[in-house]
């Protein structure tokens, strides 16, 4: 790779690592608030059984999402065409940018989770929460040996679709 492709990954790979790390530290402090008893204070004519189901649907769906978004913006012809069209720096953007999305339903999943608590006061509901939103951070945390890889691969004649050793190592 080019020095300036190695430069753009290394920094491309910071910002998002550090993006996961920092909401898998907030998603375990809402834990340890939700065992510490402290809560958001929230109005009871909001706490109605239907909002209690309503938010572990949003939680699943956010769950499950993650690992749809993950595995359909990871597409191996989809991040050649990305490649083809802007190069090594737009598929280290597309990269990066779907790390984020991700972080940022871990995240989500980790403060519904954090209202769950509030609402109706038990911290298992935090915790399962939180264990969702950790492994969801910790599926999409970025490897840059992966990143490195598919760059690599999408510069190479027959690119990441002809690359067999870049299928599914898009992380």
């Amino acid at each position: 790779m080019a020095e300036i492709t190695e430069d753009e990954l290394t920094r491309s790979h910071r910002g998002a690592s550090r993006a996961v790390q920092l909401l898998v530290t907030v998603s375990l402090a809402l834990v340890a608030l939700a065992f510490a008893g402290i809560g958001l204070p929230l109005p009871a004519s909001l706490l109605v059984p239907s909002l209690y189901g309503t938010l572990w649907i949003v939680v699943l769906f956010f769950g499950l999402g993650a690992v749809a978004l993950r595995r359909t913006r990871s597409n191996a012809a989809r991040l050649q065409d990305i490649a083809g069209l802007r190069g090594p720096a737009g598929l280290l953007a597309s990269l990066r940018k779907t790390t984020l999305l991700i972080a940022l339903l871990g995240g989500a999943i980790a403060a519904l989770g954090f209202v769950l608590y509030s609402g109706w006061r038990d911290e298992l509901d935090m915790l399962k929460a939180g264990v969702v939103a950790v492994a969801v951070l910790l599926y999409g945390y970025p490897r840059r040996e992966s990143w490195r890889r598919v760059v690599e691969a999408s510069q190479q004649p027959g690119g990441l679709v002809g690359n067999s050793a870049a299928k599914g190592t898009t992380e």
